[in-house]
């Protein structure tokens, strides 16, 4: 038999932390609301007000601006529109950064103290716990589905409470069909599940033309690059190590590789290139028109960043790994796998190629004119108006 000796020792702290699990705790504000209880939908007819529950207003974020955009729109068109937080934000702080994603946003800011006296005719979830928030109160609940939000977390508790989201009874509005596509696939849902256009603005990134001729002659190649360090679906570990392979391999070539990064706050330092940090959008435009190419990798829902990078005439640069075919056509940027020697591959295929490059760049141009605000807005009508009222 084989006795181990107690020993005194005692471990020592190990500088890789411990799988982080997450704390029940951090719903404390919300506890009640989270049940298995189905909706249950209730639509008078001449409904007026609609409701976003979000999770405050938070500058810089794409999903939070596309509510604003959808929300101004529908209060130029006669609803009442409230953005409700579930979560402690002064008003005036929610004001502010409404007015600084989206600048003239249409609707009225309503702050977490009215989070249970607050009535509207319509509520839209806006992330999976809202839409725990939302799916018992009177009137109707539509799930505005931006992202395939399980794939927001490691496999565990809270991939599984975002996955049940989906199977609550909500009508579920997908922004763009890959997420219909993903809920369709992985949920046992029941209710409805429409889609409507991933829409670009094209008014705040004008196009502008550029030499294409000099491309053949570049020994300095500048690329754009967008990510987010508290974003795993953007890709900021993967593109920059990806990226940093390919400035070697194109230097073998005679090409420099400049690598501008943006969408991460500027204390990150990353081991490559330059963090320009994140930028307002007349700083974004200035960084597209100096830049010979966009990457934004887009592993789960699309970005609304390359569509603003194919507006302002910069060629984009996509992984297949992504979910980009299911929002571009296939002759408006340059698709590759997501490793440095496809990439290198593909960008010094395309500098010797400068009249496809051209092409392509006015194709993009003219495939956003058909993905505009004017077609989002026109979907979200035609399923509000399709809505029969429920007794």
């Amino acid at each position: 038999m084989f006795f181990v000796k107690p020993t005194n020792l005692k471990p020592v702290k190990s500088k890789v932390p411990a799988v982080p699990m997450g704390s029940i705790h951090f719903y404390d504000d919300i506890l009640k609301y989270f049940n298995n209880k189905p909706a249950k939908q209730q639509i008078k007819k001449g409904f007026k007000t609609i409701t976003f529950v979000t999770t405050g207003i938070i500058a810089y974020d794409g999903g939070q601006t596309t509510m604003l955009h959808l929300g101004s729109l529908l209060n130029e068109l006669g609803y009442k529109v409230y953005y409700l937080s579930y979560v402690p934000q002064s008003r005036a702080s929610m004001v502010k950064n409404a007015e600084f994603n989206y600048p003239g946003y249409r609707g009225t800011c309503v702050d977490v103290s009215q989070l249970d006296k607050h009535k509207s005719d319509l509520w839209v979830a806006t992330l999976w716990e809202s839409a725990y928030i939302i799916k018992n109160k009177p009137g109707y609940k539509l799930y505005f589905v931006q992202d395939y939000e399980p794939y927001f977390y490691a496999f565990g508790d809270r991939y599984q409470l975002a996955k049940r989201t989906y199977e609550l009874g909500l009508h579920m509005i997908s922004l763009g069909p890959w997420c219909a596509k993903m809920i369709k696939e992985n949920s046992n849902y029941s209710s409805p599940i429409d889609e409507i256009n991933f829409p670009v603005d094209l008014t705040d990134y004008p196009f502008e033309k550029r030499g294409f001729k000099k491309y053949e002659n570049k020994k300095t190649v500048k690329l754009a690059v967008y990510t987010k360090w508290d974003s795993p679906r953007r890709a900021p570990i993967n593109i920059q190590l990806i990226l940093q392979n390919t400035q070697k391999l194109l230097k073998k070539k005679g090409i420099e590789l400049k690598i501008t990064y943006f969408g991460t706050g500027k204390s990150k330092i990353f081991i490559n290139g330059k963090n320009a940090g994140k930028l307002t959008k007349p700083e974004m435009v200035d960084l597209y028109h100096k830049s010979d190419f966009g990457i934004a990798p887009s592993m789960t829902n699309f970005s609304l960043v390359p569509f603003e990078m194919m507006s302002a005439g910069l060629p984009f640069i996509d992984f297949e790994e992504g979910t980009g075919a299911y929002f571009l056509e296939p002759n408006t940027y340059l698709s590759t796998k997501m490793n440095e020697y496809n990439l290198t591959q593909t960008i010094a295929q395309a500098l010797q190629q400068p009249k496809q490059l051209k092409r392509m760049v006015n194709a993009a141009a003219d495939h956003l004119q058909n993905v505009t605000w004017k077609k989002t807005i026109t979907d979200f009508m035609g399923i509000l108006n399709g809505l029969e009222p429920i007794d």
